[in-house]
Parts: C-alpha cells; sequence; structure tokens
C-alpha cells in the first residue's frame, strides 16, 4: 500500500503527499483511498507541518474513483469496505487546518477534478485538464466543491456536460491561481507554502476555518461578521499578534511562535 502513495517532508514546515499510481492515471483505489486517509490524519498530527501540497505521478493529477472496482464492488467481488471518510470528495471532513495547496500535474478529472478544488490554492501546469468526467457514466458529479468553488453557470456545465477545459481556461474561470512550467511545479508551489508559513501558524489555521465556515456554514453576513470577530479577538490576544505589530514598527522581520495545538492559543469553542 505505501507504494500507492509518497509521502515526504519539506522545508519550510511542509509536507507533499503524491498520489503514485500513475498507470491508472492515480485513480483512487480502495488501497490508495486508505493510504490518503493515513496520509492526511498523519499532516494533521504533525506539529511541524503547517502547510500541504497534495499531486500526482506521471501525467496526471487525479481520475477520480476506480471505476472498475465500483463495478467489482457492486457484483459483490469486491470484498471488505470500499470506502471509508470521504477524503477526496469532501476534505471538510477532516477539519484539516492547514492549507492545502494541489500542484496539478495533468489531468484532474471526474472525482479527481472534485479533489482538486476541495483544496485551497491550486497550481497547475500548460497540459493539465479539468471536467467531470463521470456524468458521461452515470455517475452523479455535483460535488459541493463544484458549487462552493465554481460560478453556479459553471458549476451546471462541468456536472451536466462532461466536458473539459484547458489549463487558460480553468485560469480564466478562477479555478486555479498560477500555470507553472512542469518542471517547477513544485517548486512554485513550496515557494507559496514559504510565503504562507512566514505568517505564522496561527493566522493560516484561523484564516482558513473562518473561510470553510462562511462557504459551508455560515447563513448571512451577520453571522459571518460575528464569526470573524470572534476569530480576530482571539488572534488580538495571541503573543503573534503583538510580535507582528512590534515588528512592524521596529522594521524588523517577526517571529511567530503561537501554534495551533497549544491550548491557550486555540479560539473558543475549539477543544
Amino acid at each position: 500500500m505505501a507504494d500507492l502513495l509518497i509521502y515526504q517532508k519539506a522545508e519550510p514546515h511542509s509536507a507533499i503527499i503524491q498520489l503514485n499510481r500513475p498507470e491508472k492515471k492515480n485513480s483512487i483505489s480502495r488501497d490508495l483511498h486508505w493510504a490518503l486517509d493515513e496520509a492526511w490524519q498523519r499532516a494533521k498530527a504533525d506539529d511541524d507541518v503547517w502547510t500541504i501540497i497534495l499531486t500526482g505521478s506521471g501525467d496526471s493529477f487525479c481520475a477520480g474513483g476506480d471505476l472498475k472496482e465500483n463495478l467489482d464492488s457492486a457484483r459483490g467481488e469486491m470484498k471488505g469496505p470500499r470506502f471509508g471518510p470521504r477524503i477526496y470528495s469532501n476534505l471538510r471532513d477532516l477539519n484539516l487546518n492547514k492549507p492545502i495547496i494541489a500542484a496539478i500535474n495533468g489531468f484532474a478529472v471526474g472525482g479527481g477534478f472534485s479533489l482538486a478544488l476541495n483544496c485551497d490554492i491550486r497550481y497547475c501546469v500548460p497540459m493539465s485538464k479539468f471536467g467531470c468526467s463521470e456524468v458521461r457514466w452515470s455517475h452523479m458529479a455535483a460535488w459541493p466543491s463544484y458549487v462552493c468553488t465554481l460560478p453556479v453557470g459553471w458549476a451546471y456545465w462541468f456536472a451536466l456536460t462532461g466536458q473539459m477545459v484547458d489549463a487558460e481556461s480553468a485560469f480564466r474561470l478562477g479555478i486555479v491561481q498560477k500555470i507553472c512550467a512542469p518542471d517547477k511545479l513544485i517548486d512554485d508551489c513550496l515557494e507559496l507554502c514559504s510565503v504562507i508559513n512566514r505568517n505564522g501558524r496561527l493566522i493560516a489555521a484561523h484564516t482558513k476555518e473562518y473561510i470553510s465556515k462562511l462557504l459551508y456554514e455560515i447563513q448571512g453576513w451577520e453571522q459571518g461578521y460575528k464569526l470573524h470577530g470572534e476569530y480576530y479577538q482571539h488572534l488580538r490576544e495571541s503573543k503573534d499578534y503583538d510580535e507582528g505589530s512590534a515588528a512592524f514598527t521596529e522594521k524588523r522581520k517577526p517571529e511567530f511562535s503561537a501554534t495551533y495545538y497549544d491550548k491557550k492559543d486555540k479560539p473558543p469553542g475549539v477543544s
């Protein structure tokens, strides 16, 4: 199972998770599913990992679920559990407050497109393709990630047509934030991790949680402003807030030290 996924630490404070099933376009088999779940949990538990890069091997990011295994399961020819947590259709189930950057090295189709959209920021290469191919095989494609990430008309277009768009179109639509040279994709993502990490672990965790709650949980501006106030007040009480103010006024580089895992650094309501 370990060969299906490569997990490695990268400096500074980052981890790279690489789907490693290139002969199957990194489609999610049962074994890869559980290996990926284990990798998410490993990154979540590691206090030294502040940001995560997800990528694939070969010429594909991820082609979604393994349809042959789906068929085998439906026919009763596969023994044991098919799926556990929804580790690629809904990363919110993980309660992972560390920014996740998708390094999309090729095709991101079907559930692989959903997996990319569930990441927080997406970089790709010029040959990348994006689409909901599963609808062509009568598999419903309208994941919540489409509706929350894409303009509504495009969410319908992708989920109903099964058609794909190229990297330039994905950039224009806001699906990806940068198109990278193939040999610079991971380096560019690591540089982005470095930029995020320089701002401190605590602010990244709070910002990701806040934006996620606005997208998926909060109803209306009033609740949104209230939640923003709660997070911001907690940040004001943290040592990083004062350190940032001091560094600015003293014209020096800040030295952030607050971590989300210190009990005193957790906002109200977080155990």
